[in-house]
């Protein structure tokens, strides 16, 4: 199964007189690694929410699906009430049934969750609370959320805040694995090294598309202080980048 293609033509994001993306052209491979980088505030998270259609903007997102429309997402973090009797288990079913969570039984999708807890390493801990779980922890049953159906698209905003390393090559393992199974996924990363090691595409957005190519050319040494400054105007990244 390979996953869709994008495509981002002109991309324009505002709020009131506040221009978060300007003008943004991108495309993202079929079956690849791409990561978003870039400064703080530069509009990273608002593409993610373009793509997924969560906010709108003005432009065009075009998604080439070759097989089954399916779409995993991992948010930046996610806030559970440390009493709210939900476990990680029943959190992972949530959008996996219409009976209440109270009816379930052992099914074919229970089995299914804890195969996918087991992937990112929380099938010991499916009975615990979800509040009662570290950032980290809740981060990797967000992702093991995302992969039960299977998605050709995988979505990942930050999906390493809050985990400790042995988290974090939990998660490249899995992302590593994800893209060699034709998967595309389109991640926002911070991580200069971790991003090195996942062999990504990069993509560098500060309001606008400042650079885009393979990790190697994107991240030279040479480029890092100029890549991540704060966005000034499109015309003085242009000639910084140079």
């Amino acid at each position: 199964m390979i996953g869709p293609s994008i495509r981002v033509n002109a991309l324009t994001l505002k709020y009131d007189n506040n221009i978060i993306l300007d003008g943004v052209s991108a495309t993202f491979e079929a079956g690849k690694c791409h990561v978003i980088m870039g400064p703080n505030g530069g509009g990273k998270t608002s593409l993610l929410r373009s793509v997924l259609g969560l906010t709108p903007f003005q432009g065009d997102v075009e998604i080439r699906w070759p097989n089954k429309v399916s779409i995993g997402y991992v948010p930046q973090k996610a806030t559970f009430e440390p009493s709210l009797p939900l476990t990680v288990m029943d959190f992972v079913l949530l959008n996996q049934t219409r009976m209440p969570l109270f009816w379930r039984k052992q099914t074919k999708q229970h089995r299914r969750a804890l195969d996918q807890l087991e992937r990112v390493g929380m099938a010991a801990r499916h009975d615990r609370r979800m509040g009662q779980l570290s950032g980290g922890e809740q981060q990797r049953v967000l992702f093991a959320q995302a992969l039960l159906d299977d998605p050709s698209l995988l979505i990942l905003d930050e999906p390493t805040t809050g985990m400790d390393e042995q988290g974090v090559r939990y998660l490249e393992s899995l992302i590593t694995e994800c893209v060699s199974e034709g998967k595309t996924v389109l991640a926002v990363h911070h991580d200069v090294s971790a991003v090195r090691r996942l062999d990504a595409n990069v993509h560098v957005v500060n309001r606008c598309l400042v650079e885009s190519g393979y990790h190697r050319e994107v991240l030279h040494p040479s480029k890092i202080e100029s890549l991540f400054q704060h966005y000034t105007s499109s015309a003085a990244i242009s000639q910084e980048v140079a």
